[in-house]
């Protein structure tokens, strides 16, 4: 019997395994996002100079702002479809948006502005929120006592996803290091005539990739026995800090009864939708990460165009870019732990006030120098990857894992008035004020997220 009970659990953690790799390898590709401040340099050179020369790179921006909006407003149907037809074929419906978004730009980017929006901007973003959240709901499900590590793991792949887009998208576009023409666009023939390709070569590798990820994503069939494993995990340790907690508990009137009990939900149970949005706590984590995700959609789209402003390297810009992917994925597995050893709220003020610092930073790069504006790039990106990875499974702890997906989905509808605030952040004051001010805003914004979390419970 023991042998059994050994072997079945040695099939469950390889099943989990292969789960979280599958959802690593999935937001790979979902990582393309954070290429955007790369590619924009060639798309909008491309379209300035063939399609119309009202395009620009403030502009341009609306793309990218599209692309989140889209996702925030499409992120709880992934948990629906999840609900109602499986894990593999949700995410398999939002590999083929994301992917075949991509290479229709191949047509699109010699008709229009609105055509590249609607394929590189809506369709990506459909993609993006279809497969976002499963593989995480799936990944915790699996490992209940691990959950911000596994998150981590999970969206690590979706912060290193632009190491290997950065790198490919120059290499393959500008393989001689061409500099950009006195205009501020890429100018070179042979450099355009390429661009319409990349989004072929990019779509067929990513759909190459998801589906292998679709094919190793699941969810545990006995789904009881994990929630009673977590169940008896987080009654073992209030039994521990009971006594030492309970009169520091009583003092709080903001920690809900659940809290004071050691369970890490808000009622002691699975919230529902409904149970979710009546509470104080989701619309607190709902605006901190509206907050951060400002500084998140800011620093993506505008780093290399800020960056080509006093640095006249086309390679080293992409370097930084690819670099700074590798510093997102590091991120989001370092915040993932720290949460776990620690609390959200810990965790979040800690990350928040980094951001906050290292935006204020790039205003002295040009005066520094092209070394000190690749260390605020990125530890800009180590800072903010912490949102992702600490508001997901901030959302699970708080409100369960039954209704996650669409709870989670609902958190996620930021994005929506986020982009669009980043675009008007960057037309409104980018030609007026100049860069240095769009930061200190930036900066500014993402403070409010340390006042907020401070609002919290302290066990959560």
């Amino acid at each position: 019997m023991k042998i059994n009970m050994n072997l079945s659990k040695i099939k469950q953690n390889r099943y989990g395994i292969a789960a979280v790799f599958g959802g690593f390898l999935l937001h790979l590709t979902l990582g393309n996002l954070y290429s955007f401040g790369n590619m924009m340099t060639y798309m909008d050179s491309y379209m300035h100079i063939r399609v119309s020369s009202n395009i620009t790179y403030s502009n341009f921006i609306w793309v990218n702002s599209v692309t989140t909006a889209t996702q925030g407003l499409f992120m709880a149907v992934g948990g629906v479809l999840e609900r109602k037809i499986g894990v593999r074929l949700t995410c398999l419906l939002g590999s083929l948006f994301l992917s075949s978004g991509i290479a229709l730009t191949y047509f699109t980017i010699d008709i229009s502005f609105a055509a590249v929006i609607l394929t590189y901007g809506f369709l990506n973003g459909v993609g993006l929120a279809l497969s976002y959240v499963v593989p995480l709901s799936c990944g915790m499900k699996w490992f209940p006592n691990k959950k911000g590590f596994v998150s981590g793991i999970i969206v690590g792949g979706f912060g290193l996803g632009s190491l290997g887009s950065t790198y490919l998208q120059t290499r393959f576009l500008n393989p001689n290091n061409i500099p950009v023409g006195s205009s501020g666009y890429f100018e070179n023939s042979s450099l355009l005539d390429k661009v319409p390709k990349v989004f072929l070569l990019l779509g067929g590798i990513f759909f190459a990739m998801q589906s292998i990820a679709c094919i190793l994503i699941s969810k545990p069939k006995n789904v009881s026995s994990q929630v009673l494993e977590e169940s008896k995990t987080l009654m073992n340790s209030a039994e521990v800090e009971h006594r030492k907690q309970l009169d520091h508990f009583r003092a709080e009137e903001d920690v809900p009864t659940a809290l004071k009990s050691g369970d890490s939900r808000i009622m002691g149970r699975d919230l529902t939708v409904r149970e979710a949005i009546r509470t104080k706590e989701f619309y607190i984590l709902y605006t901190i990460y509206f907050f951060n995700s400002i500084a998140v959609g800011y620093i993506n789209a505008m780093y290399k165009s800020f960056g080509q402003t006093f640095i006249n390297d086309d390679f080293y810009l992409s370097e930084v870019g690819s670099i700074a992917a590798i510093f997102n994925c590091c991120g989001r597995l370092a915040w993932g732990k720290l949460m776990d050893k620690t609390t959200f709220r810990f965790s979040m003020i800690l990350m928040a006030t980094c951001l906050a610092f290292f935006y204020l930073t790039l205003s002295f790069t040009p005066m520094i120098g092209k070394g000190f504006f690749a260390f605020s790039v990125w530890f800009i990106f180590f800072s903010f990857s912490g949102t992702f990875v600490l508001i997901s499974t901030a959302t699970e702890k708080a409100f369960g894992s039954t209704y996650y997906s669409s709870i989670y989905g609902l958190l996620f509808t930021n994005q929506i008035i986020s982009s669009v605030i980043v675009s008007v952040i960057n037309e409104t004051l980018l030609h007026r004020y100049g860069y240095n001010v769009c930061f200190f805003i930036v900066s500014l914004i993402v403070s409010g997220s340390v006042g907020l979390t401070c609002i919290l419970p302290r066990k959560l």
